[in-house]
């Protein structure tokens, strides 16, 4: 990976954290490692864990705002329909309460 255009950030600053897409259309972040014990156990629980290759960054939702959600799903998916996503009903109850109260915290 050799391209990397810059995309945006929420941190005034220009520093982290920031999003950057790659000239293969992925997303590189740059954020907060993920090193707090009981949440990198919660993400081991799930499909094949954390792989060597693999590590857990922290994405800000002031982030998601710079992202083209349609440009991403036309370079994810070209013309095919979008595959099935699995959810599960409590997380996003967990995730809509959680950005209420972030929300409501910063008014």
């Amino acid at each position: 990976m050799t391209d990397l255009a810059f995309v945006g950030t929420s941190s005034g600053g220009g520093g982290c954290p920031s999003v950057f897409v790659s000239e293969r259309g992925t997303l590189v972040v740059q954020g907060t490692t993920v090193t707090d014990a009981d949440a990198l156990a919660e993400i081991r629980r799930h499909g094949n864990g954390i792989p060597a290759h693999e590590s857990c960054v922290e994405v800000p939702a002031a982030l998601l705002p710079f992202l083209d959600v349609e440009a991403l799903t036309s370079v994810a998916f070209g013309g095919d329909d979008r595959p099935g996503f699995e959810v599960d009903a409590d997380a996003v109850e967990r995730l809509r309460q959680r950005f209420t109260a972030c929300a409501s915290e910063r008014l």
